[in-house]
């Protein structure tokens, strides 16, 4: 048996090639007997962007810039070299060109997921309706939809009937679904598919995570484990995160805990790094902090599987309609919706962060991750033979 499966495996972030990673590291050990490969497709614009957008960093001579173009090159090798990727590399934004070149691979079954592929915009450099991401009918292998989520569309395209009907005919056919969130459930039961519809959490919940040399990483560029930490990966360029950081910022000097970067450049931190651990010792390094503070989906998933008690701030902004994005779907779901706030000026971030980490139990996670873990295997082993 011989399984592709199509991503967005190649953008520079590390919760990408994790659900990524995920997916190949499930499938290998549930189906140890088959080819399981990452189809090395590349959508050509979006290449071209995240290249320029690094050096675009140097030229104007940004802070951090440096680190940034160390992150791109660090994090392709990373890609290279970790990932089953297909002998054969596509650069393309010609779906016709895709379609054949995965045929050529000869596989049994396609798998397109996880992460936001479905996702509908009508921005000038967004991969656009309909792209290879929704495997057109020319693909011969059997199709299945994995943890595929459509979360950030813009509304208008959904309403489009145009869009509607061309979505249904394409995944009308499918094998199997599934999404990863309520949004997209919702989307794809509103196209009336014929196709077994499921819901599944995040590949990254379908294993387990094992790093070396972390700690001593962290050491090295100067993490203090003689005192208490705060992972943030929390951008301060944001208006409303730079009013919680500095907050955060004073109830860390109250009581001497060191801040540090770990994504996303936050000035009130005591030190920022984004391109010293690859993305496997990033997934585990949330194990060495005390507490967590990010507005990021991957960032909710590590700190949760590392058992370390957090806070998601996000801004309302973000949502104008009622959907209210996947880290909310993901907690509601576990119920630790706690664990999250829509940012307004009227939070005490310092009294919040204290009653949370005083009524965090470990325990109480253990369950929730075995649970989540077999969630995504069961789905998986019910639409593979």
């Amino acid at each position: 048996m011989k399984i592709g499966i199509l991503t967005y495996h190649h953008v520079i972030n590390d919760g990408a090639v994790l659900q990524t990673l995920g997916h190949v590291k499930t499938l290998k050990e549930m189906y140890p007997t088959a080819t399981i490969e990452v189809i090395d497709y590349r959508h050509k614009t979006i290449e071209k962007i995240e290249k320029r957008e690094a050096f675009k960093s140097l030229i104007k001579l940004k802070k951090g810039a440096f680190s940034k173009i160390k992150k791109y090159y660090s994090f392709k090798k990373f890609v290279n070299e970790l990932l089953p990727l297909t002998e054969e590399k596509l650069i393309s934004d010609d779906v016709e060109e895709a379609v054949k070149f995965i045929n050529r691979q000869n596989y049994d079954y396609v798998i397109v997921g996880s992460d936001e592929v479905w996702k509908l915009l009508d921005r000038k450099y967004a991969r656009q309706f309909p792209n290879i991401y929704w495997l057109p009918e020319g693909i011969k292998a059997k199709r299945i939809a994995s943890a595929a989520s459509a979360n950030g569309s813009n509304p208008k395209l959904l309403q489009n009937s145009e869009i509607k009907n061309q979505a249904k005919n394409i995944v009308n056919n499918f094998h199997a679904i599934a999404v990863r969130d309520q949004y997209t459930l919702n989307l794809i039961k509103s196209l009336e598919v014929d196709a077994p519809l499921y819901q599944v959490p995040d590949p990254t919940f379908g294993v387990d995570w094992h790093a070396s040399g972390v700690k001593e990483k962290l050491e090295k560029v100067g993490v203090d484990f003689t005192r208490k930490r705060f992972a943030l990966n929390l951008s301060s360029n944001n208006s409303e995160f730079a009013k919680a950081s500095e907050q955060i910022y004073h109830y860390a000097k109250q009581n001497n805990i060191q801040l540090v970067g770990i994504g996303q450049y936050n000035k009130f931190c005591e030190m920022n790094f984004s391109d010293v651990l690859n993305s496997l010792e990033w997934a585990t390094c949330y194990q060495y902090f005390d507490f967590c503070v990010t507005d990021r989906f991957h960032s909710t998933i590590f700190s949760i599987k590392n058992k370390v008690p957090f806070l998601v701030i996000e801004s309302e902004k973000k949502y104008p309609t009622e959907h209210r994005g996947k880290i909310v779907d993901l907690l509601s779901k576990i119920n630790k919706l706690q664990y999250h706030q829509f940012y307004n000026d009227s939070i005490d971030f310092k009294l919040l962060i204290t009653d949370l980490i005083e009524s965090h139990k470990i325990d109480d996670f253990d369950s929730i991750i075995l649970d989540l873990k077999n969630q995504f295997r069961t789905y998986l082993l019910n639409v593979i033979k």
